[in-house]
């Protein structure tokens, strides 16, 4: 806690070498598979650095001027946030398709409020969200977490400051009994949580606040520790080795954070414990390369993932001389922002207490309403509900009825409303979640009918809901949706992203037992080929939901899987839609129900692929529809045009 040194050598190297695995990871994420550690170095320095500057300044002057505290964190970080936003909102506008724009836009106003982990948060467990593209500012959720911390540690310091001084105790234990107990509480939630669901668990912040009370508890207690030269440096080599090691044999199937973040954050502490570290010409952290890139590391933060969403657009990867250049062209804009912006703001000559404030409260509203603007221009118009039957949008009528297809006319639906062209059993709230096994549904078509159809699966299942819908108005049937994310109608255990998933279980055995009230007359079944589940078992599994559903005298129609694409529409038809297509022998897929059926009496298979796709090829668009609103689930727009066809093959 002394004054003595106020540039920390081995501090900015420990940002550089950070900073750097971090950047690795993201041009090259095969060379350093675990890089993304160096977010946690990052963690525990600012827990280090943020702690001792609020506990000087409490031991100095006897109290924490939140004023003075969040002028100069407001300063420090954001007018090179600011800019950053800005290029990435112009660059969304010019380089990202349309159909980013608006998931982008709500991305840019959490970041602006330093919100971002928590919208990702909800994004890596939401089902719709799940396999959307990386944003250009999704690196901003640790910087979120960060400003979390900057936002409720001080709170709690003045707190501690007031509980030591009326019950007599000294400042810096009251300081470590509460920095503890926010340690320990954040560390039994990050192990909890990682276990249970571990996509939630990477981005909220109450699972990574221990990272930086680690690094806090270091700041109160390191002027503790004394150690000669050689046991520093063995210190110091044994945190880079954690470091390394953790960066280099890590991977996305490391269950993180929970235990195994302890090994990069305590080979950070062991690093800021042995100091500066000196021995002969070897100068250590301090050398000069990297306390440049650790002086820069914030602005080579900021800059360098919107350069690479922008630059993979289309591409399928970083090759070696690509990514070369984009790091050099994360450096080159990085010194100019340290030298131009940071260095300007963070020492003014002449700056009212007040005035940082009011920079950051309108740097903040700026961004806000630019993307509360883009996100308005996006979601205002409503997708036109184009008639089967029209001429300018034949769909399916091209590949099953050759019919023309008229040129120049623009593709429904609007590629920046692409994502949001979903059933409507998503905005009516009936789609079930991951969590709850209760079998809620809509009621469409010909509400007061005896006459029910009832469609039951998981999200390939609701892409029928639209045609079906079509059908059960024309018929004057009522159809009942029974829809669950990632949860095939089928009596089989497996497991949700290597967790057991117990709440499609019960939702099964719920909604079959409703099924039995119900009575309907048709029982419509689909289901996503992608499970992880052995044939011999998913058959078994299905073949018995099959026969309680024959059991009930509904008659059974089963649906075959649509193919999957191996690109995104909306971001191929935005670029080239001369290639925006894959040969159907490479993307359709296995034809389940249709091998499940053979022998087995009382259910009907139906198989709409030569609705989707040509003899040959399966195609982004046709007949002036987008066929695909993500890899492998159907616009509602296309769906519904399947009506006819649809209601052909089933035979009603």
């Amino acid at each position: 806690m002394s004054n003595q040194r106020t540039i920390l050598p081995e501090i900015q190297g420990l940002r550089a070498i950070a900073v750097g695995l971090v950047l690795l990871f993201h041009v090259w994420p095969d060379l350093v598979p675990g890089g993304y550690v160096g977010v946690d170095v990052f963690f525990v320095i600012s827990g280090y650095l943020i702690t001792g500057l609020l506990v000087r300044a409490a031991i100095r002057d006897g109290r924490i001027s939140l004023i003075d505290f969040y002028a100069r964190r407001a300063r420090r970080l954001l007018p090179v946030a600011t800019l950053v936003l800005a290029v990435t909102f112009a660059g969304t506008l010019i380089l990202l398709p349309q159909s980013r724009w608006e998931e982008t836009a709500i991305q840019i106003g959490a970041s602006a409020l330093y919100v971002q982990n928590w919208v990702l948060g909800w994004l890596a467990v939401d089902y719709l969200g799940a396999e959307n593209a990386a944003s250009p500012v999704q690196h901003f959720w640790s910087l979120s977490i960060e400003e979390q911390f900057y936002f409720v540690w001080p709170l709690v310091m003045i707190a501690a400051m007031a509980l030591a001084r009326r019950a007599g105790m000294p400042l810096r234990r009251v300081f470590l009994a509460a920095l503890a107990v926010i340690f320990l509480a954040s560390f039994a939630a990050s192990v909890f949580v990682t276990e249970t669901n571990r996509e939630w668990a990477y981005f909220v912040t109450h699972t990574r606040m221990w990272e930086l009370a680690l690094g806090g508890l270091l700041a109160l207690t390191i002027h503790r520790f004394n150690a000669g030269s050689l046991v520093r440096a063995g210190m110091a080599s044994a945190g880079l080795a954690a470091i390394f090691y953790s960066s280099a044999t890590y991977s996305a199937n490391t269950p993180f954070p929970g235990t195994a973040a302890l090994l990069p954050t305590m080979g950070t502490v062991l690093i800021i414990m042995a100091g500066d570290i000196r021995l002969g010409r070897f100068r250590g952290l301090d050398s000069k390369w990297l306390r440049y890139i650790g002086d820069r590391s914030y602005s080579i933060y900021l800059w360098h993932w919107p350069l690479i969403t922008f630059y993979v657009v289309g591409q399928p990867r970083v090759g070696l001389i690509d990514g070369i250049g984009l790091i050099a062209l994360t450096l080159v804009l990085s010194h100019l922002s340290y030298e131009h912006i940071e260095q300007r703001f963070r020492h003014p000559r002449h700056m009212e207490k007040w005035r940082p404030l009011g920079y950051a409260a309108a740097s903040i509203t700026a961004c806000i309403l630019a993307a509360g603007a883009l996100q308005y221009r996006v979601t205002s118009e409503a997708i036109a509900a184009i008639p089967v039957a029209d001429a300018n949008y034949p769909g399916p009528a091209v590949l099953l009825a050759g019919a023309p297809v008229p040129e120049g006319i623009d593709l429904i639906p609007p590629m920046a409303q692409l994502k949001s062209d979903l059933p409507v059993v998503y905005s009516d709230k009936c789609h079930q979640n991951q969590e709850s096994a209760e079998p809620i549904f809509c009621t469409l078509g010909a509400v007061d009918s005896e006459g029910t159809l009832i469609v039951v699966g998981d999200s390939h299942a609701a892409h029928w809901v639209p045609p079906l819908e079509e059908i059960a108005t024309e018929r004057g049937l009522r159809l009942l949706t029974f829809t669950k994310s990632a949860c095939a109608f089928s009596r089989i255990m497996f497991n949700k992203g290597g967790e057991p998933y117990p709440s499609c279980y019960e939702w099964r055995e719920n909604v079959l037992n409703e099924i039995r009230e119900i009575q309907p007359d048709m029982v419509i079944v689909g289901q996503s080929k992608g499970y992880s589940v052995d044939d011999d078992q998913m058959f078994e599994g299905v073949r018995g939901m099959w026969s309680d559903l024959i059991e009930t005298g509904a008659r059974v129609v089963a649906i075959d899987d649509t193919p999957w694409m191996p690109f995104v529409a909306g971001d191929c038809l935005d670029s080239n839609k001369q290639d925006c297509f894959a040969l159907r022998e490479e993307v359709e897929s296995p034809k389940l129900f249709a091998s499940l059926a053979e022998g087995f009496d009382g259910v009907q298979v139906v198989d709409m692929t030569d609705a989707i796709c040509g003899p040959n090829r399966c195609e982004a668009q046709v007949g002036n529809i987008i066929v695909w609103r993500d890899r492998h689930h159907l616009t509602a727009t296309y769906a519904r045009s399947l009506a006819p066809y649809l209601e052909q093959s089933i035979g009603l």
